[in-house]
């Protein structure tokens, strides 16, 4: 063999083994970096998991303090509605008893019952008979107020517990202001329950109807005014 033969042939094992060199060099090169990248990825993934696992227990510890703040929540809600209840309770029953004593002036259904003297009074023997005495109104009166009558007044005086209803001669005196008939009665109430209770066979109106005129009225809104006066002073 020449020697430009074995030249050609050293040259040309070595050009073989430098490219296999070269090319198993890159394949570990690109090897190491894929398993680099492999493990950089397997870093993350692992770093990922890691939080999200954190994050999971954040949360859960988050519901568990948003669970503890409803129940909170709804307990001071539970004692604000009781508490607005018995506030409403409280004015409700507070405004019954200003009405009841009069303080205000209150409006509602109910009924008028005006009282005159018997017209028939002038010609009768008997006057005192046919006129309209004060034991006449307050019988009146009681029955309204056993039947349930809110307010009552006698004309525009409102009645409160100390007021008291005399006669002085023709007229009746109602806290301490008098007046002559008609004597007008308005009540606030249940206008059906006070005038089945006024004409009760043989009750207030059927006892009067035959001495004195009087006429009834329901209506559907009434009026009274507020106590006028001292309310600690008896007025007799």
């Amino acid at each position: 063999m020449s020697r430009r033969r074995k030249f050609h042939l050293y040259l040309t094992v070595v050009t073989f083994c430098t490219g296999f060199l070269v090319a198993t060099s890159f394949e570990t090169t690109k090897l190491t970096r894929k398993e680099r990248l492999n493990d950089q990825l397997f870093q993350q993934e692992t770093q990922l998991n890691d939080r999200i696992l954190s994050e999971k227990e954040q949360n859960r510890h988050l519901e568990k303090q948003l669970i503890d703040l409803q129940r909170q929540v709804g307990k001071v809600e539970e004692a604000m509605a009781q508490r607005k209840s018995e506030a409403a309770e409280t004015l409700s029953q507070l405004e019954a008893a200003r009405m009841l004593s009069g303080v205000v002036a209150v409006e509602g259904p109910g009924i008028v019952i005006t009282m005159q003297d018997s017209q028939t009074a002038a010609s009768s023997s008997d006057i005192a008979n046919f006129i309209v005495h004060e034991q006449d109104v307050r019988l009146v009166v009681n029955e309204l107020r056993a039947a349930g009558a809110e307010a009552i007044s006698i004309n525009g005086q409102r009645l409160v517990s100390n007021s008291s209803i005399r006669c002085v001669g023709p007229t009746i005196i109602v806290n301490g202001i008098k007046s002559a008939a008609p004597f007008v009665i308005s009540a606030i109430g249940n206008p059906e329950t006070m005038e089945s209770a006024l004409n009760l066979p043989g009750g207030v109106l059927h006892s009067l109807q035959d001495f004195v005129q009087i006429d009834l009225a329901k209506k559907d809104k009434l009026q009274l005014p507020a106590f006028v006066g001292d309310a600690k002073t008896k007025h007799s």
